[in-house]
């Protein structure tokens, strides 16, 4: 149902993804935020005070004191399912960010969880947002290039204990490393364009710089379609580099975060589409857009629980292969 109320907003977490959160809603005038928690409670304060909104020290507290209509949850890893069987709990909606989980077993429970609470469960696969993974999206359906055969995709980031909060390499916190963390946006952009879930995968994983955490893997994997599919994470010292490659039977598409998108007919030359994605906060504006209008209207979200769930069994499958 719409009404002309805010959609009130609480937060859980004040890091870099809460702030890009804080800062897409403010482009939604329909959005309020109206809370927001950590347990580093000057962390909490600058961002309720930059927003405008209410602080608090933990969720519960939060939930507690303030009518929320949903809550984004940015905390680390391993806290996701316990703050999402909270909220839902408390009548609220959930956008939970990727990974929703660290297994299997916790995301089955935050969606029985928010079904018997009749909340929403959205998870937050952003990149499925940005403008150009639209145009993607609809350049891959339309059958234009022929069906799909193969996919590869290749990520980099920076893993060393420098490069982000120390929360990261934390395997108690984090779940894994850079295939939980980093992986999970190319194995979701893998299934969502070859069509199908992945069914096999063979993997090799490896830690480098003394962490407990991983920070690279190789593999190949299987889909449901029949797509066959390669993905590189890696915190090699190399250039910036996120790019999709779909092989279909009469072109190919490349997505590059550096260099747009990009679309070759028949053999031919390639033909810019797009250019890069400039504002990542378009993307999660977007999202957000589109998980108050699942709350409002009933619909279901854009990235299910279920969905969600499926690619936290990919990431787990591969550390398996992997070991």
């Amino acid at each position: 149902m719409h009404t002309n109320e805010p959609f009130r907003l609480g937060i859980i977490g004040s890091g870099i993804v809460a702030a890009l959160h804080v800062k897409a809603a403010r482009t939604l005038p329909q959005v309020e935020v109206a809370a927001v928690c950590d347990i580093r409670t000057d962390a909490a304060e600058a961002m309720a005070a930059d927003a405008g909104a209410a602080a608090y020290p933990g969720h519960r507290e939060m939930l507690a004191a303030e009518r929320l209509d949903g809550v984004i949850v940015t905390s680390p890893h391993t806290l996701h399912a316990q703050q999402t069987l909270d909220v839902a709990a408390a009548g609220v909606h959930v956008l939970v960010e990727k990974p929703m989980g660290t297994s299997v077993e916790d995301c089955t429970a935050m969606i029985e969880a928010c079904r018997t609470a009749g909340v929403t469960l959205a998870v937050g696969h952003v990149m499925r947002f940005s403008e150009t993974a639209r145009m993607a999206e609809k350049v891959v359906s339309s059958g234009e290039l022929g069906p799909v055969r193969a996919i590869t995709h290749r990520r980099s980031a920076r893993y060393s204990r420098d490069s982000r909060p120390a929360w990261f390499f934390d395997p108690a916190l984090a779940g894994g490393g850079i295939v939980m963390n980093v992986g999970t946006h190319g194995l979701d952009r893998i299934q969502w364009l070859g069509g199908g879930e992945i069914e096999t995968v063979h993997a090799h994983v490896w830690h480098r710089g003394g962490l407990e955490i991983e920070t690279d893997a190789i593999g190949v994997a299987e889909l449901s379609s029949g797509v066959k599919a390669g993905f590189t994470f890696t915190t090699a010292a190399v250039p910036y580099m996120d790019e999709t490659l779909v092989l279909c039977e009469d072109g190919s598409l490349r997505w590059s975060a550096t260099e747009g998108l990009w679309v070759s007919r028949d053999g031919g030359t390639e033909a810019r589409l797009a250019d890069p994605d400039e504002e990542t906060a378009d993307a999660f504006a977007a999202q957000l857009a589109a998980f108050v209008e699942s709350c409002r209207t009933g619909t279901p979200p854009a990235v299910s629980g279920e969905y969600g769930r499926q690619v936290v069994s990919t990431v787990l499958a591969i550390y398996e292969a992997g070991s």
